[in-house]
């Protein structure tokens, strides 16, 4: 008899905590105040950022220089991780055809690469370079502070002569 007792009162507690939590359904937050679900913001949506710019294909490369020879351009174009330069023309191509230059503007100095990518004239850094001069360097002569590098035994000590050297086979005094 207890234990049907204790079903019962199972039971009545699991139907009478279901009808709460379905009262609860508009406020699903035990620690909001009545009426806070009402006063939602809305949202602050901004705009994406742009997206970067592209990069381009090789940024190793420099226009370090053009000229016109018999009504033909030609760009030195260097390769800074190569550390190679190419004389080319227009529509010639070099790096298995990776490198190629598909037009040139000389008003700006600038030319336009396959890919899209373009280059213009690096200009000079107005810096001179230090060259090894031809003269040599004299080399410092240490000053002498009069201290001799051979250690004289103190005083107190006796002396002893040692006697010149005598060549082989000559008597001795």
């Amino acid at each position: 008899m207890r234990s049907l007792f204790w079903v019962r009162f199972f039971f009545a507690s699991v139907v009478w905590l279901l009808s709460y939590l379905s009262t609860l359904g508009a406020q699903a937050n035990p620690f909001l105040r009545p009426g806070d679900l009402s006063k939602k913001t809305q949202p602050i949506v901004r705009p994406a950022p742009p997206p970067p710019a592209p990069k381009p294909i090789n940024s190793n490369l420099e226009l370090r220089g053009f000229f016109k020879f018999q009504e033909v351009w030609r760009f030195a174009i260097f390769d800074k991780v190569k550390n190679k330069g190419f004389w080319l023309k227009k529509g010639e191509s070099f790096d298995n055809g990776k490198v190629q230059i598909e037009s040139f503007n000389p008003d700006t100095e600038s030319i336009r690469m396959k890919g899209g990518q373009n280059l213009t004239l690096k200009s000079s850094q107005h810096r001179v370079m230090p060259v090894p001069s031809a003269q040599p360097v004299k080399k410092k002569i240490p000053s002498s502070s009069g201290k001799s590098p051979i250690r004289l035994p103190k005083a107190g000590l006796p002396r002893v002569k040692i006697p010149a050297r005598t060549p082989p086979g000559t008597p001795r005094p």
